[in-house]
């Protein structure tokens, strides 16, 4: 977890030393031209998978493989556009992909080796959102120039449609006869998706700021053939992202 807190502080500071010169050339001195038409951010951070359906019980019990597992690092986009002063609409993706080796905790195979096997989950949230800014974005001053302000605390909810893929690939115990087959089990489909949302914006130029961002989604979705007489997946987490906002 510090790794990926160092990660992406460290890919916000590179985005905004490569941005901000920009920023200056197309911005008066300390204020715009006029109040942003639109904000794009992109940032990087950690999702935390809920992990909570019975599938993720039975493949951490069996194999040697445990919830936390499941979460990973996470890369998102916004494209927001005002509706009014404080209130905006809020397009956003997000993409999570956790990989994990494993064995059988129990058996080895007749050669007395591990029984091995690759664990994928990934998930691609799409998600139409109302954000509300807590603080003014920022202040005109007469009709030509406008400032934005240093801090800007936000709330926000959405919903929108998640595609999920849920793999195992390798070896597996019958557990009928203990015999060793090799296999792929996948199931890859859309679930509908809610989501809520809160951070801070910290504007470092008139163009250019760091967005701090949280999230929690909440989804399940149908496992299909490969995984009968399971529940339904859960698709659920936590995110929490640092990224660069420019505002257009």
């Amino acid at each position: 977890m510090n790794r990926t807190i160092r990660f992406v502080s460290t890919v916000a500071t590179l985005l905004v030393g490569a941005f901000a010169p920009v920023a200056a050339q197309s911005a008066g001195n300390g204020y715009l031209f006029h109040a942003p038409n639109a904000t794009v951010a992109v940032r990087a951070g950690y999702s935390r998978a809920n992990a909570a359906s019975d599938v993720f019980d039975d493949v951490t019990s069996d194999l040697t493989l445990n919830k936390g597992d499941f979460s990973s690092l996470t890369f998102s986009g916004d494209i927001a556009v005002p509706i009014t002063s404080r209130l905006s609409a809020v397009l956003s993706a997000g993409y999570s992909r956790s990989n994990r080796k494993s064995e059988f905790r129990d058996f080895v195979d007749n050669n007395d080796q591990p029984i091995e096997q690759t664990t994928t989950f990934e998930r691609i949230p799409l998600t139409v959102n109302l954000r509300v800014d807590l603080g003014a974005s920022g202040r005109s001053i007469g009709h030509l120039a406008w400032i934005p302000n240093k801090l800007v605390p936000y709330v926000g909810a959405g919903i929108g449609a998640m595609r999920y893929r849920f793999k195992q690939q390798g070896d597996f115990v019958d557990f009928n006869t203990n015999a060793v087959f090799p296999s792929t089990f996948v199931t890859e489909d859309w679930a509908l998706v809610t989501q809520g949302m809160a951070g801070v914006d910290y504007n470092v130029s008139p163009k250019l700021g760091i967005s701090f961002d949280a999230r929690y989604l909440q989804a399940k979705g149908d496992l299909g053939s490969s995984f009968k007489g399971y529940d339904r997946i859960d698709l659920s987490g936590l995110s929490a992202t640092i990224g660069l906002t420019v505002r257009l």
